[in-house]
């Protein structure tokens, strides 16, 4: 494919993705790159781009006449397939999945650890300047042999699965496509493998992608099998986890904890019961936070651009929307 016809746009993203756009200039000198950064006015930029890099509505969608190819900044692309026409059509899409393995991995286990080691009651007491050493203390557990349950084997849990490990974890795990299993994990089954994993979970981090299979996936019977001494941590999309099961599990004391980054909707609306889960810690959707996002997004952009000009499919990173990811 010649590159002295096509027009790349990179639109809003939260990233600075259009600060590489010098350098890609350099890289592909026939290629047109612009960027537009407001969501206002996007559906008239957007209109003769053939390649388009950030997020956008089905109505910018929908003005896009030329469009051939979209990358998402994120690794999820749930709301780009809720796109009837992207969903259905030729238009090709890809993920910036692995990007965010390391940072949201991380963001996992720092949601527990806030629990485990006191770190979120003692920030809730110092407000009131409260010294609860005795309180605290009596509360405090280590992860060393606890049981951590990955739901969602892909970049992310793998990345999950080497921190856990390296505190003294045992590690189990279900995919929708288990791959091969690293040696150090315990398990790695198929979905059918679920059930088990809540049984025996101390610890259960859920980072599946949002399709119509993994939709409220985890529900009243999941949370049901789930010890009652074990906290639950959603890091992937809203929709996933069943929120209002999961607060009338947090506030019978049937679950001891859970964390959230991700809602449905978002951002979690101000009266939503959430928000007055005594045990449950939410975060806004920061989890995928890093200072290498733009560098990682821009890797796989760049090399995907490449593929692209000399018509090497698939893609990397590129959407089966059948499948949703």
């Amino acid at each position: 494919m010649q590159g002295e016809s096509l027009k790349v746009l990179v639109g809003p993203n939260l990233m600075g993705l259009e600060q590489a756009l010098p350098d890609l200039q350099k890289s592909f000198p026939g290629v047109g790159f612009a960027h537009f950064h407001e969501r206002e006015g996007l559906a008239e930029a957007i209109a003769n781009a053939d390649i388009y890099m950030g997020w956008l509505g089905r109505a910018e969608y929908l003005a896009a006449r030329k469009l051939k190819w979209v990358q998402s900044p994120s690794s999820g692309v749930n709301a780009f397939l809720a796109i009837p026409e992207l969903a259905g059509g030729n238009v090709l899409l890809t993920s910036a999945s692995g990007t965010h393995a390391a940072c949201v991995a991380e963001s996992a286990l720092a949601m527990i650890l806030a629990f485990t080691r006191g770190v979120r009651a003692s920030v809730l007491r110092q407000r009131d300047g409260v010294w609860a050493m005795y309180d605290i203390r009596a509360t405090q557990v280590e992860l060393t042999g606890g049981v951590m349950g990955i739901v969602g084997f892909g970049a992310i849990g793998r990345a999950l699965a080497a921190r856990a490990l390296a505190f003294g974890m045992q590690v189990v795990a279900v995919d929708v496509s288990p791959k091969e299993k690293p040696a150090d994990v315990a398990w790695l089954r198929g979905i059918d493998g679920l059930a088990d994993l809540l049984r025996i979970s101390d610890y259960v981090v859920v980072t599946v992608p949002y399709t119509g299979e993994t939709s409220h996936m985890i529900g009243v019977p999941q949370l049901a099998l789930m010890k009652p001494t074990a906290m639950l941590v959603g890091m992937s999309r809203g929709g996933v986890i069943d929120q209002h099961a999961l607060a009338q599990a947090l506030r019978a004391r049937r679950l001891k904890a859970a964390a959230l980054d991700v809602f449905e909707p978002e951002p979690l609306p101000a009266g939503d019961e959430l928000w007055d889960v005594e045990n449950l810690l939410i975060t806004p959707h920061i989890a995928g936070g890093t200072q290498y996002e733009a560098q990682h997004i821009i890797a796989i952009f760049r090399e995907n651009l490449g593929r692209f000009l000399r018509g090497e499919f698939p893609l990397r990173n590129q959407v089966d929307k059948t499948l949703g990811y």
